[in-house]
């Protein structure tokens, strides 16, 4: 009697935080779904590739291959289906259509192929099973660059309460310079000085609506300030505008758009003076 292959079929169902949600997966929710163990489902798919590959005949233990050709018994080919229903609940999901094609063609045919043919799929399958492991990319963040990541108070939580329609370009700022995007990092910090300098604009009732040049709109936010009579709101305001000409010269630009290129170096310098700025704004506006 030609002995069966046991089937590992008691697999822990659990979801992929990589399918559930899109963000950051830390090293503890990775190693819960290590590649190992898909890896050591791939030496299982081996072992059983290699009993239906090698069959012989009962009656004839020296003649190999003489009970390849023949259809799977009964025990074999229920063997076979738990064996992929193992596979599809370890490793299968929606994002992997090729593998679960294979799986599901292989579990509704076990009953008519040959212990050949059998062998035949599941060489394919332990192929398409590595292609599909390489074709997921990961992308490894330090503890320090993930801080940045999908932060919404990356410029303090004073800030996002006072400007709540900033949160995207606030967020994507974090989120490029986590990223390394440095260049990206300062588009999106553009885009927030933009709205900071309005409300300073307002707040001092100068009109900026149309002013990209830096030293112009310095120029007439120093003037409503000069013109302000002397209190503690003058020295905030005063300081407020020692902190644009801050950013100013960080932008290295005589107009606000940045230069062509930033490194991070110069991405993480402009979020921290960008947010003073901000900070402080957002306590007088």
């Amino acid at each position: 009697m030609v002995a069966t292959v046991a089937m590992p079929v008691e697999f822990p169902i659990e979801i992929k935080p990589w399918f559930e949600r899109t963000g950051l997966i830390n090293w503890w929710e990775m190693e819960q779904f290590s590649a190992r163990r898909v890896y050591s489902i791939g030496r299982l798919l081996e072992r059983v590739r290699e009993e239906h590959r090698t069959l012989r005949n009962p009656d004839d233990p020296d003649v190999a291959g003489s009970a390849a050709d023949r259809r799977l018994s009964e025990e074999r080919v229920k063997g076979l289906r738990e064996f992929m229903l193992a596979i599809k609940e370890d490793t299968v999901n929606p994002g992997l259509k090729a593998l679960t094609f294979l799986v599901d063609d292989l579990y509704a045919n076990a009953h008519v192929l040959t212990n050949r043919q059998v062998a035949e799929h599941i060489a394919t399958l332990d192929k398409v099973m590595r292609f599909e492991m390489q074709n997921h990319i990961f992308f490894f963040l330090s503890p320090e660059l993930a801080e940045y990541y999908d932060s919404p108070e990356l410029l303090g939580a004073d800030v996002l309460s006072k400007f709540p329609d900033l949160r995207y370009d606030i967020v994507e700022a974090g989120n490029c310079y986590a990223l390394g995007r440095s260049t990206a990092v300062v588009f999106h910090l553009m885009r927030i000085m933009e709205v900071g300098v309005q409300a300073l604009g307002a707040k001092l009732g100068v009109s900026l609506a149309n002013e990209k040049n830096w030293q112009n709109i310095l120029d007439e936010v120093n003037k409503a300030i000069k013109a302000l009579s002397k209190s503690a709101s003058t020295v905030e305001m005063s300081e407020v505008a020692a902190n644009l000409y801050s950013v100013k010269v960080a932008w290295r630009n005589e107009v606000m758009h940045p230069k062509d290129w930033y490194g991070q170096d110069e991405a993480k310098n402009l979020i921290a003076l960008v947010k003073i700025f901000m900070q402080q704004l957002a306590g007088i506006v």
